[in-house]
């Protein structure tokens, strides 16, 4: 079999690469061993934030009581919450499966692996031959030693997405974006949640300032979450109270029911046959790739969470967007040309606690870094009309920008509906605005994204809801 293009991984990023290139007029193969979406689609975004939002409402029942409006304690059928979050799923698979169609995209059930130049080996046995391969593979969980997923008692993400129970007392190890969502969610069905990370604070390796991740912090122990920082976990045993987890640089052991392992991802790249052509990927598994995606190997490009940055599926995408079109103006087709460097694209992050995290660009401590003269202004959610009518005063905006210019590097939210809020920020960066587009276009009132216009006025000193000193 021959095509222009055979894309490996059907994730939010070989499946949108694919699309494109449909659209576009080339003949592309998907593979894919497992389900259309990926991980992110079936086993991690879609799932994690549906129950992100159903166990909100618990939440909001509980909290209701103070706007003089009573309810009978939530009731959870654990089952039909399952069976619905796997609906949502599916009816999003489904649509993924209904656009590859009708972009004439082939879809192939299979292992793909590189069996050379121009060739991919299939786990049928087949070979198929295209112009150009596309990487798109995505990342599997990392295991630590001690703590094998296939030992009794221990969850990855998606064994805690599956909903099998809900664990009296649940440990989460590790503090990064899985652990935290996961752990907000179960805390809200009723588990008494521990997490255990073995860096001085939560969140590492991500680029946000003190100010946001003490906030994170505060709320999440007044929702009843224990935070464990600075404490590796070393080895664990199950006994008659449950499973005993030992760590290193924490005197007490910690007992848990289920404990459940989120110290994050690695590249699924080690099954792709890469020497086959001589790409080598550095020791964490991550490929290098070129402004246009390639790799060392000619006409084979690399996409997503193989290659080095954020794992977020939002990139992913993006980038399939361009490796698309890239590729479709290399075999002569009509196509956009793209602009800049597609390893260094603006990439808003989103994290799904309670409150919300979101971010895009140079945090205020990152600037100062790099020295740049930076100016910041902030807004409380507090101060915000919208947000005391929702009961959701707890946060803040925060804007950073070049003190000569105005140009905005970066926007920090912590708050309910940060993951929406973010975006307006994220075309701001993007787009080299200034403080000055954002303060002085008029937002409807009263909304929450009245915050970042209210962090923009206080950067440049005149916002009337602040106090300048």
């Amino acid at each position: 079999m021959a095509y222009d293009v055979v894309v490996i991984g059907a994730g939010p990023g070989g499946y949108t690469a694919a699309i494109r290139m449909g659209q576009l007029g080339l003949r592309v193969a998907l593979v894919e061993e497992r389900d259309l979406g990926g991980v992110c689609l079936n086993w991690g975004c879609i799932p994690t934030k549906a129950l992100y939002s159903a166990t909100k409402l618990i939440e909001r029942v509980q909290d209701a009581a103070g706007m003089g409006l009573s309810f009978a304690a939530p009731k959870i059928d654990l089952e039909r919450l399952a069976a619905w979050k796997s609906e949502v799923v599916s009816k999003l698979v489904d649509g993924v499966s209904s656009l590859l169609e009708a972009n004439d995209v082939d879809v192939i059930a299979a292992r793909g692996a590189l069996a050379g130049t121009g060739r991919v080996s299939l786990s049928t046995g087949e070979t198929v031959e295209a112009q150009a391969i596309v990487l798109a593979a995505g990342s599997v969980p990392v295991e630590i030693p001690g703590f094998s997923f296939e030992d009794d008692g221990l969850w990855t993400s998606t064994d805690a997405l599956e909903l099998l129970e809900i664990p009296e007392r649940l440990l989460v190890v590790g503090g990064g974006v899985i652990g935290l969502e996961l752990a907000s969610i179960y805390n809200r069905l009723g588990s008494a949640v521990s997490v255990l990370e073995m860096m001085p604070e939560i969140l590492p390796g991500i680029d946000l300032d003190r100010r946001t991740i003490v906030t994170l912090k505060r709320a999440l122990t007044a929702q009843g979450i224990t935070l464990r920082l600075g404490a590796a976990a070393q080895s664990h045993e199950t006994t008659s109270d449950g499973i005993v987890v030992k760590t290193r640089g924490d005197a007490d052991p910690i007992t848990a029911d289920r404990v459940l392992v989120a110290v994050g991802r690695r590249p699924h790249s080690a099954d792709l046959n890469l020497g086959k052509v001589g790409i080598e990927p550095d020791r964490r598994g991550f490929i290098a790739v070129d402004a246009s995606l390639q790799t060392t190997a000619e006409g084979i490009y690399a996409i997503g969470d193989l290659t080095d940055g954020p794992m977020l599926a939002h990139r992913a995408s993006a980038q399939g967007i361009r490796v698309a079109e890239h590729i479709a103006a290399e075999l002569g087709k009509d196509a956009p040309a793209a602009e800049g460097d597609a390893r260094e694209m603006i990439i808003p992050q989103a994290i799904f606690t309670d409150p919300e995290v979101a971010s895009v660009g140079l945090s205020e401590a990152r600037a100062k870094k790099e020295g740049i003269d930076a100016v910041v202004g902030r807004f409380s959610y507090a101060a915000l009309g919208k947000a005391l009518a929702m009961r959701e005063p707890q946060g803040f905006f925060q804007v950073v920008a070049e003190r000569d210019s105005g140009r905005l590097l970066g926007a920090q939210v912590v708050g309910a509906e940060a993951s929406n809020l973010i975006a307006e920020a994220a075309v701001a960066v993007a787009q080299g605005l200034t403080l000055s587009a954002i303060a002085e276009t008029v937002h409807a009132h009263p909304t929450l994204p009245e915050g970042l216009k209210e962090a923009a006025e206080n950067a440049l000193g005149r916002g009337v809801h602040t106090v300048h000193r």
